[in-house]
């Protein structure tokens, strides 16, 4: 009966957890936080999700984390076997600005930058704090932080990427918190790793020229690409990462084929 936490459940990769863990084994315990319990709730609801539990938590919110971790430890008898952070905030009012389009317009890359390194570093910091005691009492430890292939400098500049400044740094750092962590719980034996999902489908109202602006790069970086993963694909294979992990990829930024192939190529 193994305990998932699902951190940033409501909608899209997070949400598609939920289905998955659900439907793959009716014995997993599965733990979603939201912002929104009743609307993720109903959602479980409608699509006959079994010991799927919703808890609130907002990642810019430490207390709610710690009080998300208390509730889970009730539900669980206080053990959490994986965790996986999923939640992320986007910076999307200058999502598709480079570097010079700031110029002039610096304070609102500041705004933005605060707000994504408090959600997307800070709110992982606060949920990987909330919820190790309850790790720790486990004997599978494993944490998982969802990532982007838009932080690895090998795609970036093979794919002549310049946008989305934010959101990169937000998640090289994202990357370096998950070894910090590794680093730290090495001696406990909690395995701690930060995954890119590919390039998934999860904008399915997505206006066409928005699409054109995102998967440009992609295309740049992989000629043979033939568009995004369904979600339900990207997420078991995600999952497959996790159960399959060794120790010495510990603190590791890895695709969701286990190694550095970041797209959706093999």
């Amino acid at each position: 009966m193994p305990v998932y936490v699902i951190v940033g459940a409501s909608r899209g990769i997070g949400y598609q957890f939920l289905k998955t863990l659900s439907s793959q084994d009716p014995s997993n315990v599965i733990i979603g936080t939201a912002r929104t319990v009743e609307t993720t709730q109903e959602k479980v609801a409608a699509d006959g999700l079994k010991n799927v539990h919703i808890v609130h938590a907002n990642m810019d919110d430490h207390a709610s984390l710690t009080a998300a971790a208390k509730k889970t430890a009730e539900i669980s008898g206080g053990v959490v076997d994986y965790l996986i952070v999923n939640g992320a905030y986007f910076a999307l009012p200058c999502f598709f600005n480079a570097a010079d389009d700031h110029v002039g317009k610096e304070d609102l890359f500041l705004d933005e930058l605060r707000q994504i390194m408090h959600t997307n570093v800070a709110g992982t910091l606060f949920a990987f704090n909330a919820f190790v005691p309850l790790l720790l009492k486990s004997s599978i430890k494993r944490v998982s932080a969802i990532s982007s292939a838009a932080a690895s400098t090998d795609y970036i500049v093979g794919a002549e990427d310049p946008i989305s400044i934010h959101y990169a740094l937000s998640k090289a750092a994202l990357n370096t918190l998950v070894a910090k962590f590794a680093a730290r719980y090495k001696q406990d034996g909690v395995l701690f790793v930060s995954i890119s999902p590919g390039w998934v489908d999860t904008h399915t109202n997505m206006p066409a020229e928005v699409m054109d602006k995102v998967s440009k790069p992609l295309y740049r970086w992989d000629k043979a690409l033939k568009g995004p993963t369904p979600r339900e694909q990207s997420v078991e294979m995600v999952l497959k990462v996790i159960d399959e992990l060794k120790e010495e990829q510990n603190g590791e930024f890895l695709s969701q084929h286990g190694n550095h192939v970041w797209l959706n190529e093999k």
